[in-house]
């Protein structure tokens, strides 16, 4: 099964629910689209507008490969499930977007090896027909982040007083 997430933007993303759809229609296989607010449902897939957390990791687990737009927590989950991660980050072009900040975080997935990114929907099906290895050992940086936040603020109070 391939799980497909879209996110929860008010824009529609057509482009991906239509190409999931075809390979559905195509090869049989079974996926599970997460199609948010988007009005384009597909035809060939299940899919459900929004579920609980907890149904969702389900589905994310028993996934072969998962598809998602180029959100943050989209990319989080996907990396704490453990399964390949095919990345297709929404696109200011094709109004899916207000801006192209997908891409970046789509761009850091592919450097730290964490999944492949898809900018030509064309070449999901490949991605998808070999994703590449899941990452393993994610963890996040949470602690890191907050030791940094707290000695900044430290910092700036310290600061304040000279």
């Amino acid at each position: 099964m391939i799980y497909v997430t879209i996110g929860t933007m008010h824009l529609a993303f057509p482009r991906l629910i239509r190409k999931v759809d075809e390979m559905a229609h195509a090869t049989g296989e079974r996926f599970v689209v997460q199609t948010g607010l988007d009005t384009v449902l597909p035809e060939h897939c299940e899919h459900f507008d929004f579920k609980p957390r907890e149904e969702v990791e389900a589905i994310q687990r028993e996934a072969r490969v998962i598809v998602a737009h180029a959100g943050i927590g989209s990319v989080i989950d996907a990396l704490k499930a453990g399964r390949p991660l095919v990345v297709v980050p929404r696109l200011k072009k094709f109004r899916e977007h207000n801006n192209d900040h997908q891409l970046d975080l789509a761009r850091a997935v592919e450097r730290r090896g964490w999944g492949r990114v898809v900018t030509e929907i064309d070449e999901l099906g490949d991605a998808c027909a070999n994703p590449p290895p899941a990452h393993e050992n994610y963890s996040p940086a949470k602690e890191e982040m907050i030791r940094a936040v707290r000695a900044a603020i430290e910092e700036g109070l310290s600061n304040k007083k000279d």
